[in-house]
């Protein structure tokens, strides 16, 4: 996403908790790199800061960051508080905290387009990730919230999530190797698996998910707030298959 934001000439910003990849990658580019602890009001407050003080203005913002939890074991009888508390933290809390602190910013330009990653599991129940499931359904309702207050008293502050399905990322190969442990099977055999339950036979690419956030960080979206949009290849068209007894 930095690099195709980056790619159409948008002064970019990369924030993440962890700062040696964010900083390769800021290096590459030229654009700016700041930690940000997304559960920390202060972090986001600074950072938000720090972007007017050197651009003037936030015009976007993407809410990314996410964990994904348990999700062999966390069912609601199995999930701890403590794990319950950490996924929210993160996945809800994280993007509620940058919607408070972006919207006063863009309110005072008159607009500004908010992006926040959701996910397909905000539609299609499971029973062995329910704080993910949980985190990003709330995402969902929230982005609605903050799309009518955006609108209010004029304003075109945008705000739309993006639901991506089985995407070849980091998360997607720790919670496919989550599954072989806990089936006593092969990667591969979990990777077909889920493959079969996608229209297209195969997982999307992280460029697919960044076009379609740079389609909603522009003018070309300036009509669409409050929408969601789903990127994965059919997949919840298909729905879930019946849960085996384990």
């Amino acid at each position: 996403t930095v690099r195709a934001l980056h790619r159409e000439g948008a002064r970019v910003v990369a924030a993440d908790v962890t700062t040696g990849a964010g900083e390769k990658l800021a290096a590459e580019l030229g654009c700016t790199f700041s930690k940000l602890d997304v559960t920390s009001e202060q972090d986001w407050k600074h950072v938000v800061a720090d972007i007017v003080a050197q651009h003037g203005s936030l015009d976007v913002l993407v809410n990314a960051a996410g964990v994904e939890g348990d999700m062999v074991h966390g069912t609601p009888e199995s999930t701890s508080l403590a794990e319950w508390r950490r996924v929210m933290s993160v996945n809800l809390d994280g993007t509620f905290l940058g919607c408070r602190e972006a919207l006063p910013v863009m309110k005072r330009r008159g607009a500004g387009s908010i992006i926040n990653i959701s996910s397909t599991v905000a539609y299609i129940a499971t029973p062995n990730s329910t704080a993910y499931g949980a985190s990003k359904a709330g995402v969902m309702q929230l982005t609605k919230s903050v799309a009518l207050h955006g609108s209010l008293e004029g304003h075109r502050v945008r705000c739309n999530s993006v639901h991506p399905g089985i995407i070849a990322t980091r998360m997607i190969e720790s919670i496919s190797a989550q599954l072989a442990q806990f089936n006593n099977v092969a990667v591969d055999d979990v990777a077909r698996a889920s493959m079969s339950r996608i229209p297209f036979g195969e997982a999307g690419r992280p460029e697919d998910v960044a076009e379609l956030i740079l389609f909603l960080a522009s003018d070309e979206s300036r009509y669409i707030t409050g929408s969601e949009f789903s990127i994965d290849g059919g997949w919840r068209l298909m729905g879930r298959p019946k849960p085996a007894n384990k």
